[in-house]
């Protein structure tokens, strides 16, 4: 097993998934180098692969003889918070990370106090159920352990899920995906006012949607279509509530 403190270590030296347009133009120097399908990772001897925020498969780069692996990939593959800050350029790796602004490919927020997850909350934030769960069995989504998830593989039953807000929270950050299948999902108040809509399908990969909860005390995500047997995943420990 990789130390975490080894881990940092290796990270520090590897690439992040940003943007061009989140470097200034002068600081980018063009090189000739190749993407690397050749290459398989194991995690503490487990099959794993490189991907993005959206779950979408990353590749390996290879130039004059180095391969370079995209930092925010590896730190999702071994639980180490990764994060971009596009107005200082810089980059922040391990349990002392904050978001601090765009994050190019994807965002990466690490859960504070004045951003605690839906886990961390526990039945604060949700009431306990079946379809919450823990079960290692159950909380990997391509390769990744998020350790505690909403399921819901009967939509037909168990049509939504509600989180309390109670008037404390500026934004609701959820992330979700499809097993299977299609979905429509439709949060809304209390008072059944639209927040938001999306529409996933199981080739979409995770999803990440921000909600307006300002005065808002609590939270329904509804599946108000569904393809029958579609599945929904919804981690706990990377959807959170900002103060």
């Amino acid at each position: 097993m990789i130390k975490k403190g080894t881990a940092l270590l290796i990270t520090a030296t590897l690439t992040l998934g940003i943007g061009t347009g989140a470097i200034a133009a002068t600081s980018l120097q063009p090189i000739r180098a190749y993407l690397n399908s050749a290459l398989s990772f194991t995690v503490n001897g487990t099959s794993a692969q490189l991907t993005d925020a959206n779950g979408k498969k990353v590749l390996p780069i290879t130039y004059n003889g180095t391969t370079y692996l995209p930092v925010r990939a590896v730190g999702q593959l071994m639980d180490i918070p990764v994060n971009y800050d596009s107005a200082t350029s810089s980059i922040s790796i391990g349990s002392g990370s904050t978001s601090g602004g765009s994050t190019g490919g994807g965002s990466t927020t690490t859960p504070s106090s004045s951003k605690p997850t839906l886990s961390q909350l526990g039945s604060t934030a949700m009431e306990s159920s079946s379809l919450r769960t823990k079960d290692p069995a159950k909380t990997v989504y391509k390769g990744k352990d998020y350790k505690e998830v909403y399921i819901n593989d009967q939509p037909q039953s168990f049509r939504d899920f509600q989180v309390m807000t109670d008037n404390k929270y500026s934004t609701l950050h959820l992330e979700m995906a499809l097993l299977s299948g299609n979905q429509k999902i439709t949060i809304y108040d209390g008072d059944r006012t639209v927040l938001k809509t999306l529409s996933l399908t199981a080739d979409q990969g995770m999803t990440g949607v921000d909600v307006d909860v300002k005065g808002v005390k609590a939270v329904f995500v509804e599946s108000t279509e569904y393809d029958p047997g579609s599945v929904l995943f919804v981690p706990l420990t990377t959807s959170y509530l900002v103060r």
